[in-house]
């Protein structure tokens, strides 16, 4: 019956040993169902926060200058570079699983009450709410999903506070977040004051310098060629106080770039000065031949160059000082906006009546797993008779080594 383990075979065994079957799963499942009736409940509470937004006014810059790597601040970068392959869902992940926030939460739901750590917090508040975070993060799970959404869930015997510590938990990120948006506006407000007032300051400068080079050399009227030339100029200063501007706010930490780059755009700048005051002596630099293309070294004197070099730097400075104004000003509305909450997708609710453990799949999953192991055990002992009938010689070196251990486990326990 048992050559070549034909389907039937195993029927057969199962047949024959149905009683043995019978008894060992009861043995098995009467256990397991009185234990799952004793395990407590436990819900667990599911919150999704959609990825946060902009929280810029639109066309907002800085210092009138319109500087790109102000943007990962001002479209939600929060004022830092992000790793590659990361998202601004990714940040507030880190901060979801963040110790400060944990312990935020923990002393704001009377979790260390919940938890019978109160006496262990009185007397030691570091241990205790060591203790406290370690079983808080036990039934606190928070993930990414696919779509770039925030899934939050929190697990308790209680549901209701489940859904009382999930809402903490949204409140404790919401106020980390308003307190980075709004020191971040902070910060950047002080630097556009600074920014404004030192256009300011240039400003002035340039109009007291020109008026001065007029009341000396009497006031120009310059050409069309001279026109173009002034132009060029202004705006190749203009690049140079971008640059210069760009590496400051680096430095001061608003940008979310990295103090290399500011070294690189402070070298760029300085390059860039060098040919724009060769090209205000009017000697054509490398690369920029076209602008001095339609005026030749001796048609203009040094006189005219000079006044070309301060009304560029008068309608550079007017520019930046009315831009860096009006940046300033956005600056101080942006910062007195109010701050928008986060948005909850889903908010905490009442799971209803769906709650761990899950009773049926224990059952099943204990069930099968016993029948496996069972008719595994079955199969084998069927095997080992047959050997044991059919190949004793085979059998012979087994049975003397089964005999050794045995008598080894009776001489131990004597």
């Amino acid at each position: 019956m048992s050559e070549g383990k034909q389907p039937l075979w195993y029927l057969y065994l199962l047949l024959k040993n149905r009683w043995f079957l019978v008894k060992a799963l009861l043995i098995i499942m009467i256990p397991t169902v009185v234990i799952t009736f004793m395990l407590k409940k436990k819900y667990t509470v599911t919150s999704v926060i959609m990825p946060p937004e902009d929280q810029s006014a639109s066309g907002l810059s800085i210092a009138g200058l319109g500087l790109s790597e102000f943007a990962g601040y001002f479209s939600g970068g929060m004022g830092f570079s992000l790793p590659l392959m990361s998202t601004m869902s990714d940040v507030f992940e880190e901060i979801l699983k963040s110790r400060s926030l944990a312990e935020h939460v923990i002393l704001t739901t009377a979790f260390i009450d919940s938890t019978d750590l109160r006496s262990i917090y009185d007397q030691n508040k570091p241990l205790g709410l060591y203790w406290a975070r370690m079983k808080f993060m036990e039934n606190y799970s928070t993930s990414v999903t696919p779509s770039g959404f925030l899934r939050i869930q929190y697990t308790s015997g209680d549901p209701w506070y489940a859904v009382e510590v999930s809402e903490a938990i949204i409140a404790t990120l919401d106020s980390i977040n308003s307190e980075i948006n709004t020191s971040r506006l902070e910060q950047t407000t002080a630097f556009l004051e600074i920014r404004k007032s030192n256009a300011d300051s240039l400003l002035n400068s340039a109009v007291v310098n020109l008026q001065l080079f007029e009341e000396e050399h009497g006031i120009f009227f310059p050409d069309q060629e001279l026109l173009v030339f002034i132009e060029n100029i202004a705006e190749l200063k203009r690049q140079y106080i971008i640059l210069l501007t760009d590496a400051s706010a680096i430095r001061a930490g608003i940008s979310g770039d990295y103090s290399p780059v500011a070294l690189l755009k402070e070298r760029q700048a300085q390059e860039l000065l060098e040919v724009i005051r060769m090209l205000e002596s009017g000697n054509p630099a490398e690369g920029y031949d076209d602008i001095l293309s339609s005026m030749s070294p001796d048609q203009y004197s040094d006189i005219q160059y000079e006044y070309a070099g301060l009304r560029a730097d008068y309608e550079m400075t007017l520019r930046m000082s009315a831009g860096a104004s009006l940046s300033y000003q956005q600056a101080v509305v942006a910062e007195g906006r109010e701050q928008q909450s986060i948005r909850v997708l889903d908010p905490p609710r009442h799971p209803g009546w769906k709650s761990k453990p899950k009773r049926s799949l224990i059952w099943l999953e204990v069930f099968l797993l016993a029948f496996i192991s069972l008719f595994g055990f079955l199969i084998a002992r069927e095997n080992i008779r047959d050997v044991m009938k059919k190949r004793p010689l085979q059998w012979e070196p087994w049975r003397k080594l089964l005999e050794e251990i045995r008598r080894e486990v009776s001489f131990r326990r004597k």
